[in-house]
């Protein structure tokens, strides 16, 4: 990518006396900790010496005060955290065991800012009543409920490189009323590097047409705007709408002209874009393949440390999306140490053991493990545990803590997987990495918010940078690359088989994946529109569905739904998301439903029809529930030889 910087540099704005500065009575910023990133709870590590809280500072505008909630363990007697920044003491909140919480105020004036944001340790004392023996699993200190407000005027940007604050709420992208390919496309990639450049902080990502430009609020402080426009010139620009609100952003090309400005935002170039306007080269990424084997630290996990009574239990999360791709055949050499004695070590993933081995009296952990690929995930959770015997002795000198280290050099190995396996939500994102094209049959505005909304969620559940293209439908499936298709049932290709599929308004079919010649009928009698979110594959590689049957709504309800809590999109499962009016979507295995539909025609007697609620408190078809929400209906469940049809809906 090359930069061509305009004249128009940052001294030719206005200058800061200029701009409205807020006084000391302003009513502070306010921001919880998941919207900060930090997570919903911080728990203090009472083994290790300190737990370190890294909070945004913005320019202009500075933490001043934390206030929270520090859960208080039952065995503690007294005792008291230590908070310090930068070396230096800032506070110390004093526990008792009077009640089960303690609120905190932590004043924040004095933290120093670091590459914009603060770091906050946190520091454990705890003396324990002589007459508990203390568990540091089973009585954790954590911090919860926790905010932080801000107190002064954000500084607004004057360069392309300040556009984005530290911490963002929202991010509108405006588009063109009848966008092309390209400019899709650039929305895309504009919503996944913005959403990957806040990672854990969760960015609501709106898509407007320009018309609303004219008429639209300015930014807040902790808002930004882009506006993709087809133009012969390309370039990226602020433009500054109103003082002293925020400059908006506008990228001008054509073709791929313009994804190379949409590509400048959180590139490594915009840090040297000290100008309010920049052309952007050429940029197009290049695939990485995905290395057969990386360290822990090379993944960004780092040395983890477990402790316990009795039992110590380090917990490695391995996160295929660090990996860059759909893995199998995945093996683990844990190097580490762990408290030597009498004893065995347990590897398990999630939850599922896969190895145990003698404890050594050296406490040296080195030792090679297999993950079956059946067991792999999109997250697993590899947990190391040093099991230790009861002593015969009493007293807390019994049950004292047990430490195991898997250290950062640990080596995770694995190959490529030429099909995901299990192919279902879990296996998205990684199954489209290192990069996937997106068909639309619908290219025009609404289709465009749709797929930023897919490709938006899709990127939370990554670790690294998503990239889409939007192409055409037979290209989407004939090419080698995976891909994400949205459009009605009706325009659905032959070439895709889904889970859920209908060949009239009122029967579905649930093809089951392990038997490609029956599929499991529901008929229902009241016709309903509904939509889905189905992952199949077509020719080995995996393509991502978002389909409706006749009200284009019921998709753009349904992924409003995902997108209104990213907690979502990570709690997706099976391989189907179901949406109908008047009830919350929900997540269905084709396995489950066809093995279920299998157990019924088993006893059919001839009294098959059932109510739906019936079929609900048994767990047996959900499907049912969702499909005409509060409506009662009788349903017939059989088996058929019938070849499986290849759309997902009533056509």
């Amino acid at each position: 990518m090359t930069l061509v910087l305009s004249a128009s540099v940052a001294s030719a704005q206005p200058s800061d006396p200029e701009r409205p500065q807020s006084s000391d009575t302003a009513e502070p910023d306010r921001f919880t900790f998941a919207q900060l990133g930090l997570g919903d709870s911080t728990t203090i590590d009472l083994t290790g010496p300190r737990t370190r809280v890294t909070v945004p500072s913005p320019a202009g505008s500075v933490p001043a005060m934390l206030t929270g909630v520090l859960t208080t363990p039952a065995w503690l007697d007294r005792g008291w955290v230590d908070v310090e920044s930068g070396g230096r003491p800032i506070a110390r909140i004093s526990l008792d065991n009077a009640a089960p919480t303690t609120p905190v105020s932590i004043p924040l004036d004095a933290a120093p800012t670091v590459d914009g944001a603060i770091g906050l340790d946190l520091i454990p004392s705890l003396i324990p009543d002589d007459r508990f023996c203390p568990d540091p699993d089973a009585g954790a200190v954590r911090l919860i409920d926790a905010t932080v407000d801000y107190r002064g005027e954000p500084t607004v940007p004057s360069t392309i490189a300040e556009f984005l604050p530290a911490v963002l709420r929202t991010l509108t992208v405006f588009v063109p009323a009848e966008p092309d390919r390209e400019t899709i496309t650039a929305a895309t990639l504009v919503a996944t590097s913005v959403v990957h450049h806040y990672g854990s902080q969760p960015v609501q990502v709106r898509v407007q047409p320009d018309s609303a430009l004219q008429g639209a609020a300015p930014d807040g402080p902790f808002e930004r705007s882009v506006v993709l426009a087809e133009n012969s010139d390309a370039g990226a620009e602020l433009i500054y709408p109103v003082e002293p609100a925020p400059p908006r952003m506008y990228l001008t090309g054509t073709g791929s002209d313009l994804t190379d400005q949409a590509r400048l935002i959180t590139s490594n170039l915009a840090d040297i874009a000290v100008a309010t306007a920049a052309v952007a080269g050429p940029s197009a990424p290049k695939a990485q393949l995905a290395p057969d084997s990386a360290t822990l630290d090379e993944l960004g996990i780092g040395t983890v440390t477990g402790t316990g009574a009795r039992t110590a239990t380090a917990s490695v999360p391995i996160d295929q999306t660090r990996l860059g791709r759909s893995a199998s055949n995945l093996s683990v050499h844990l190097i580490g140490s762990y408290t030597p004695g009498v004893g065995s070590v347990r590897a398990t993933v999630n939850g599922s053991p896969v190895a145990v081995w003698p404890a050594e009296e050296s406490g040296r952990l080195d030792q090679w493990i297999d993950i079956p690929n059946s067991a792999l995930s999109r997250i697993d959770t590899l947990e190391v545990s040093v099991d230790h015997p009861s002593t015969t002795t009493g007293g807390c000198s019994s049950a004292a803590a047990f430490t195991v280290t898997v250290d950062g050099s640990t080596l995770v190995r694995s190959a490529d997987s030429s099909t995901p396996a299990p192919l279902g939500m879990r296996s998205i994102p990684q199954a489209l990495m290192p990069q996937f094209d997106i068909a639309l049959t619908d290219e025009s505005y609404a289709g465009a918010v749709r797929a930023v909304t897919m490709v938006a969620g899709l990127q939370r559940l990554s670790s690294r940078p998503l990239l889409p293209e939007v192409v055409s439908m037979d290209r989407a499936l004939d090419g080698s690359t995976p891909a994400v298709v949205i459009a009605p049932v009706a325009d659905l290709p032959d070439a895709l088989t889904l889970p859920l599929s209908s060949y009239d308004e009122t029967t579905f079919r649930i093809n089951d994946p392990e038997n490609d010649t029956e599929a499991t009928e529901l008929t229902v009698d009241t016709a309903q529109p509904f939509a889905t979110l189905q992952v199949t594959s077509v020719q080995n590689k995996a393509v991502v569905v978002a389909s409706w049957n006749s009200a284009p709504e019921t998709v753009d309800t349904m992924l409003a739904w995902l997108d209104a809590d990213p907690a979502r999109w990570f709690a997706l499962d099976g391989d189907i998301l179901f949406a109908a009016p008047n009830t919350d979507p929900v997540s269905l295995s084709s396995s489950a439903l066809s093995g279920a539909a299998d157990s019924a025609a088993a006893t059919e007697d001839g009294s098959s029809d059932r109510s739906t609620a019936a079929l609900v408190g048994a767990g047996l078809v959900v499907l049912a529930l969702a499909v005409v929400a509060a409506l009662v209906f009788a349903i017939r469940s059989r088996r058929s030889a019938r070849a499986p049809s290849r759309h997902t809906g009533a056509q």
